[in-house]
Formats: structure tokens, sequence, C-alpha cells
């Protein structure tokens, strides 16, 4: 009877059930998974104010830059994603459970996270599909048709760039100098020979082909913001401009046809 009731119990050190792993002991499972935990939520914390947030910041409204950090951001987070859940699958694998918590509550957050920010670039891209097909191709042509300059030309060109010329060692001083507000550009733009664009009382035209506007608001996070700087618009002719901006970050002077809405100056993405 004791020889039968001792088969039932396994003795110290004896063999495991074939097939079954062995579970990862609590110390080490916690060792594993809070470190993980720790160091991946604050990876994306990081990521989302010092990686994209500043990436943000620097492109000082440039809505081309603005919507390649966007695209990086969430490629980013992807991959954060997938690696996640690489290791939650490891973890599984290993009988670690604190370490499989600890990687699904990042997966969950990053999955928010990534929610989020596709949101808001469907939001502000209600017409992208995503597709890198020529169709889709075809589409954001046609939405961004009134952001393309029309055509010059070749003496509104050759005129348009002498006065890109002029204006271009102004705004690099001002840059130098740390101005860039549009009261000084105007006055600095005035003082080389430009005379500011009047209309009149029902819009007609009256003179003068200057005009300085600040670079216009964009939406960051929950609320729309001002980048410091200045928009330059010059109407040289009616088939040609000179826009240019200056900002803390850089400057640029452009000779190019006028824009289908915003004239000589190029309207925003989103419209």
């Amino acid at each position: 009877m004791g020889v039968r009731g001792a088969a039932f119990f396994e003795p110290a050190g004896g063999t495991r059930a074939p097939g079954r792993s062995r579970r990862t002991p609590r110390a080490a499972d916690l060792a594993i998974g809070i470190p993980l935990l720790s160091l991946g939520a604050g990876w994306l914390v990081w990521d989302a104010m010092f990686g994209h947030g500043l990436d943000i910041w620097a492109a000082q409204g440039d809505l081309g830059r603005i919507e390649t950090a966007d695209l990086a951001h969430m490629a980013r987070v992807q991959t954060f994603l997938v690696v996640v859940l690489v290791v939650a699958l490891l973890g599984l694998v290993s009988r670690a459970p604190r370490t499989v918590l600890s990687q699904v509550l990042l997966a969950i957050l990053a999955g928010v996270m990534l929610m989020a920010a596709q949101h808001s670039w469907d939001r502000s891209h209600p017409d992208s599909t995503g597709s890198e097909s020529e169709g889709a191709g075809s589409r954001h042509r046609e939405n961004n048709a009134f952001r393309m300059a029309g055509e010059m030309s070749p003496a509104s060109a050759q005129d348009a760039r002498r006065d890109a010329d002029r204006v271009e060692p102004v705004l690099e001083r001002l840059w130098k100098s740390g101005t860039w507000d549009p009261k000084s550009v105007r006055e600095a733009l005035l003082e080389v020979g430009f005379q500011e664009e009047r209309f009149g009382p029902t819009g007609e035209w009256l003179g003068g082909t200057l005009a300085v506007r600040d670079m216009g608001s964009r939406f960051e996070t929950d609320h729309y913001v001002t980048p410091e700087g200045a928009s330059v618009g010059i109407r040289v002719h009616d088939d040609a401009c000179v826009t240019a901006f200056v900002q803390k970050t850089d400057y640029e002077v452009k000779a190019n046809g006028p824009y289908l809405e915003g004239g000589c100056f190029e309207p925003p993405a989103g419209h």
C-alpha cells in the first residue's frame, strides 16, 4: 500500500511531464517584467515629447516637415508595438505571467497612442487612403492642386528672380540678427525699395507689390499655435511672385507663379 501510494508523488528533483516547460521563478519574472514595463512606458513618453515633439517644433510651421515627423512617429510606435508583442509571446512560452502582463499593458498604451496619432492624421488628411498606388497619388495631386504654383513666362520669371535676389540678403541679415517679426521684416523690405500693396474700400488694387504677414496658425495637440516668423509675398507680375519666409530655424526665398488660392502666399494643407 505504501509503495503504491508513493507512486502518486514525484520525488524532489524528479522528471517533469514531457512537453511542459518549467515556470519562471517569481523573483526572476518580476525582475524582468517591471524594468521592461518602466523602460517601455518611458520610451513612449520620451518619443512623444522629445522625439516627435521636437521634430514638430523644429518644423516651425513647415507643413511638409510636420507631415514627415507625424509619419515617422507613427512608424516608430508601430515598430515598438511589434517588439512588445514578440516579447509577450516569449514570456508566454517561458511561463512568465508578470512579464506577459507588463507587455500587454505596454501594447495597450502603444495601441492607444497609435490610434490617436492615426485619428489626428486622418482628420488633417480626409482624402488620404494611405496607399502608394498611382490612383492614390493622382488623388493626392488633385486634392493639393490649390497648393501648386502657376507657370511663369520666361520674362516674368527673370523679373521675379531679380526681385528675389533683392529680398534674400535682407532676410539673411534679419535672420542672423534674430529679427523675424512681420513688422521688422516689412520695414526692412520697404527700406530697399519695395512698396506695400494697397487696396481701396471696395477691394480695388491701388498699387504696391509687397505683403508681409505672420506664419499662420497650425493645430498642435489640442489647440492652434502661431509660430514666430514672417511670410512674404511680392506680386511681380500677374503670373509671377516672390514667396519667402524667415523664422528662428531658417529662411527661404523663391520665385514662382501665383497659387490658385492664396496669390503669392502658399495655402496651408488640409484645405
